[in-house]
């Protein structure tokens, strides 16, 4: 059963504790990257462009806008995937800009000092009236940790040094009184921010944590797992939301929201969709960016089998790995109810061209989603 979490206090400002059966949130429209294709038709990231998308979905209820954090190109200078608008300055500048949705920043931890982190954080929720989040990255990307000066560190140690992060970041949202904190990576005299956010006791965060350890991270810290989309397998989804919920109410007795990402291609019909995936991920897909990005991120896909191995190539290219959905609207929503199903809260998307995209989701999908049950008509609240 999906946890809506609609009794936390912060469900006064922060859509993603709503009622809605399944949440919706569009995903790295801040930069060119959820995409590895050289089609000329693909998004443009301009602050224009961005903004359309952000209020586009703002005006019909959806619960997130979700960035991803890049410091450099995956390839050489110049290369699109190093164009993307820095997190905590494009979620203040969208949450001045919108009135529903949940704004969320993403952060690297390892490039952010957490004081920083959390002043920045309160100043957007204080912009958005309540509405911040925070994504934390405990940083995978070798080059971009090196071109700060810092020292890239192995997958245990990069989560306690997030643990210390996030528990600095708690400290000084919540706490009035300044304090010191001696720790193995951080030593903090007098900690202290203000203003304090406007959410209680802090805002809302997420983590991607895949591994034993992160789901661990996830469970003592996170209000929300954004689950890697693996396989669109339906057993094999809701065996992982299950074990996400599990882990977190045995280890810590916390309820979580477990949110998944998708790509769309919104078409007449599901064959049409296929070949458009074809004509931008394989004929005009960017290879030297999936090679690159591969490299960094699965040093060990040259284990894998040939066929596997080129798989997994073409769905990064086709939409981050994210699960498909294709063709018109009435399909589309056939797989997302069957997603929700499977006990995903949430779902982030991303499309090839997201100012179309949301605006075709926002046409042929929402209402058949509000036909099935999944998500209430929405009423835009009155200003206060």
């Amino acid at each position: 059963m999906a946890v809506t979490m609609s009794d936390d206090p912060r469900s006064a400002t922060n859509p993603l504790f709503n009622g809605n059966k399944l949440k919706l949130g569009v995903f790295a429209f801040n930069g060119a990257g959820a995409f590895m294709t050289k089609i000329p038709e693909q998004f443009d990231p301009t602050w224009n462009n961005t903004l359309d998308v952000a209020q586009q979905a703002d005006q019909n209820g959806w619960e997130a806008l979700v960035p991803y954090a890049r410091w450099r190109s995956f390839v050489r200078p110049g290369h699109p995937s190093g164009n993307v608008f820095e997190c905590y300055t494009w979620a203040a500048a969208v949450a001045a800009s919108t009135s529903y949705s949940s704004i969320l920043s993403t952060v690297h931890v390892p490039l952010i000092h957490p004081i920083v982190g959390a002043k920045m954080g309160a100043t957007v929720d204080h912009v958005s009236g309540g509405r911040f989040g925070l994504n934390l990255v405990c940083g995978w990307f070798s080059e971009e940790i090196e071109m700060f000066g810092a020292v890239p560190m192995g997958h245990e140690q990069r989560y306690d040094y997030a643990g210390e992060w996030i528990s600095c970041l708690k400290r000084v949202w919540s706490e009035d009184a300044a304090f010191d904190f001696n720790g193995s990576f951080f030593q903090l005299k007098q900690a202290m921010t203000l203003p304090k956010p406007i959410q209680k006791p802090y805002p809302v965060l997420m983590n991607a944590g895949g591994s034993p350890t992160g789901r661990q991270f996830v469970a003592r810290h996170c209000d929300m797992a954004f689950v890697p989309a693996v396989t669109d397998d339906e057993q094999y989804v809701r065996d992982q939301v299950r074990a996400y919920r599990k882990q977190a109410w045995e280890e810590q007795h916390r309820e979580i929201e477990v949110w998944s990402s998708v790509y769309a291609v919104h078409r007449d019909t599901f064959e049409d969709a296929v070949k458009f995936v074809d004509y931008y991920a394989t004929e005009h897909g960017d290879d030297e960016y999936a090679d690159s990005f591969m490299a960094e991120q699965l040093a060990n896909a040259q284990t894998m089998p040939p066929a596997a191995l080129a798989a997994i190539r073409r769905n990064f290219k086709a939409g981050y790995s994210g699960i498909a959905l294709l063709g018109p609207g009435d399909r589309i929503t056939d797989q997302l109810i069957r997603l929700s199903e499977c006990g995903l809260d949430g779902i982030l998307l991303v499309w090839v061209d997201y100012n179309e995209g949301v605006r075709s989701f926002n046409r042929e999908v929402m209402p058949l989603l509000e036909q099935a049950g999944l998500r209430k008509p929405f009423r835009r609240p009155n200003p206060t």
